[in-house]
């Protein structure tokens, strides 16, 4: 890793850069101080330094491309993460506009040996994935934000600092779509790099199984662009290998032809929840034969959220039969024949808008009735004692995922996460609190449910070995989860096209492969 302790090195970057004398001389006095010894704070001081010489004057399509803690909407911008306990101090934000802007912000990280995170959306909730606090610089993709159908309308150009809902309602009308995240504030970037649930995952995959090309710029400031035919290994990597190989500046993406398909969400009381779960083992079968269908089951303690979506404009198909009979409470969402665009704005009310913490959890299994009622008895009583605690909610969550999801996938080219070909379901709790003083009991409990799920399949012998990245906690070892071979194989690209590791080692946090 470059750094800038002779004057020769101090050359370099000026020249890459292309500052004018007096620009060259403040970057000079940035960097003059820097040593072996430096502290992280003040190295990301120094790359802030810099930082404000090259862009300070810069005004990108959403925000300013450098901010500091001196901008009156500097804490607007920290605050953009989902989760509060991610609303950390960068020492300062670039917000790079090009894919020029990002090689030069990870130059200045290289020179500097600064701390740095990068954040799209900002929703994953791990404190200092897509945040950092003033040990680092963090580089918000926000005016990134690309979207752009090709004139053959096979593809779709998207940029990391879109949202899902800014994909949706952008596409609304041109009678394409792009698959992606069912949540709409959630960010391009983070849930394609961490495989990305959709809501059509049977008809089309995981959401990185339909990126075509990645357009990444890698620790040593070059742009490449990774797909099947070019840089082949980096393409594999990138679907579900997380934040290892560099920063990605444009996903080129399926352009899939858009029609109506129908939505209902239904809401029942918390004592209908173990006659539901029944009826979540009977969907799971026959979706096997119905690849239109996908499901979303939510439990809380305040009641039960079952979504059902179909990719046809079939009001009530029979694959979901075996819930019409159950009563429910109220819709939360009509039944609808809508677009893509409609269904995922029903969707919308998902993510809480008051301020809060959350922390999550994932576990895999295939589908088992015994799994399911004994491991939500377990769930029922930690969220009562955690609610009596310190006022938390909690959620308990079933995400089917048909075997077509996985055998698409392998079709496509590949992607890390290893799946293995059978129906299965991607489970997840979360559980959502105000005070830091809590989060050592929130954490517990996350990790207690998601414990019981998994503990139950194994002891009923359906347990799946993988972890869903766009789920999992900071605890949870997501890559060795993908099985020796492919963890193997993202290290081996990581090495590849990050040999002096700066990804690794001044990345600040992350599902990272030198963690693995």
């Amino acid at each position: 890793m470059v750094r800038c302790s002779e004057p020769a090195d101090v050359n370099t970057l000026i020249a890459t850069l292309g500052l004018s004398d007096t620009s060259a001389s403040n970057v000079a006095r940035a960097v003059q101080d820097l040593s072996e010894g430096t502290t992280d704070v003040r190295r990301a001081a120094a790359a802030c330094a810099i930082s404000r010489t090259v862009f300070g004057n810069r005004t990108g399509s959403m925000v300013d491309t450098y901010i500091d803690s001196t901008a009156t909407n500097y804490f607007n911008r920290i605050d953009v993460n989902w989760s509060d306990s991610c609303w950390l101090n960068a020492s300062c934000i670039i917000s790079p506009s090009t894919v020029d802007d990002v090689a030069s912000a990870l130059r200045i990280i290289n020179s500097t040996g600064s701390k740095f995170a990068t954040r799209s959306g900002g929703h994953n909730p791990n404190p200092g994935f897509g945040s950092t606090d003033s040990s680092g610089v963090l580089i918000d993709m926000v005016n990134i934000n690309t979207l752009q159908i090709s004139p053959d309308r096979r593809t779709i150009s998207i940029g990391p600092g879109n949202r899902w809902e800014n994909v949706y309602h952008g596409l609304n009308g041109s009678g394409v779509f792009a698959t992606g995240g069912r949540v709409p504030p959630v960010g391009v970037g983070g849930l394609m790099l961490g495989g990305g649930m959709p809501f059509f995952s049977s008809l089309y995959g995981l959401a990185s199984d339909a990126v075509q090309d990645y357009e990444i710029i890698l620790a040593n400031s070059s742009l490449v662009h990774a797909n099947a035919q070019e840089n082949s290994e980096l393409w594999w990597a990138l679907k579900g290998g997380g934040p290892n190989f560099g920063i990605v500046t444009k996903y080129t993406v399926d352009a899939i032809p858009s029609g109506n398909v129908w939505f209902e969400q239904r809401l029942y009381n918390s004592s209908q929840t173990p006659e539901l779960l029944p009826a979540v083992v009977g969907y799971q079968a026959a979706a096997e034969n119905d690849p239109n269908s996908n499901l979303v089951f939510t439990a809380t303690s305040a009641g039960t959220v079952v979504g059902f979506i179909y990719a046809q404009p079939i009001v009530r198909p029979p694959v979901f039969s075996m819930f019409y009979d159950i009563p429910f409470e109220s819709t939360t969402s009509n039944s609808t024949i809508g677009t893509p665009a409609e269904l995922a704005d029903s969707y919308a009310n998902v993510i809480p808008i008051e301020s809060t913490r959350f922390v999550t959890c994932s576990t895999v299994l295939e589908p088992d009735l015994k799994t399911y009622q004994q491991s939500y008895s377990q769930y029922v009583d930690i969220a009562a004692q955690v609610a009596a605690s310190f006022n938390g909610a909690m959620t308990w969550v079933i995400q089917p995922l048909q075997s077509r999801a996985a055998e698409i996938g392998y079709q496509r080219g590949g992607n890390a996460l290893g799946l293995s070909n059978v129906s299965q379901s991607w489970f997840t709790a979360s559980v959502q609190w105000k005070s830091d003083s809590n989060t050592q009991a929130a954490f517990a409990a996350v990790q207690a449910t998601c414990g019981a799920v998994k503990k139950a399949s194994v002891t009923n012998g359906v347990s799946l070995p993988n972890l869903f990245q766009n789920d999992a906690n900071y605890a949870q070892n997501v890559l060795a989860s993908y099985g020796p071979a492919n963890l193997a194989r993202l290290k081996a690209t990581s090495l590849k096209y990050d040999p002096q590791r700066v990804f690794q080692k001044l990345q600040n946090s992350g599902f990272l492969v030198s963690r693995a």
